[in-house]
């Protein structure tokens, strides 16, 4: 069971950062509102395996990867759909966004900002620190 119900969500780090897909294959980055319809709204779909798909409602590109995943991986928009696995956080509605099937060269993988120093901000696969909660996103249910 997803810890999600399916739904529109706007998925955000602190301070008003929101997860965005600009074209459908590019980039997935964050960045403040920017008033874009559907822009920055994300379709949450659990699977009966209890991971959950996140589409672009714009675009209907799927939060994936080009390939394997590995640390530092830039994650983008994906034809297919691609499965993550919510680990809840500290706080309510506030999970970590991780690759299921376990650890990857020793490490669990989490969605999060890539090391890359460029704007926008690109997000990446980076070693999963469920203590982190710098980590973890918010996902605002959308009516």
């Amino acid at each position: 069971m997803a810890p999600v119900h399916d739904g529109v969500y706007a998925i955000a780090k602190p301070n008003e950062q929101l997860l965005t897909l600009q074209e459908a294959k590019d980039f997935v980055v964050v960045l403040p509102p920017t008033g874009e319809p559907g822009e920055q709204e994300w379709e949450v779909t659990s699977r009966d395996d209890g991971y959950v798909v996140i589409k672009s409602l714009r675009h209907g590109a799927y939060v994936g990867l080009d390939g394997p995943p590995e640390v530092n991986q830039l994650v983008r928009g994906v034809e297919e759909p691609f499965e993550w696995s919510l680990y809840q956080s500290a706080e309510p509605f506030t999970f970590h966004v991780v690759v299921p099937g376990g650890p990857v060269d020793g490490e669990e993988l989490a969605l999060d900002f890539s090391v890359l120093n460029i704007f926008p901000p690109r997000t990446a696969l980076r070693p999963l620190d469920v203590r982190d909660q710098t980590q973890a996103w918010s996902f605002q249910f959308h009516e």
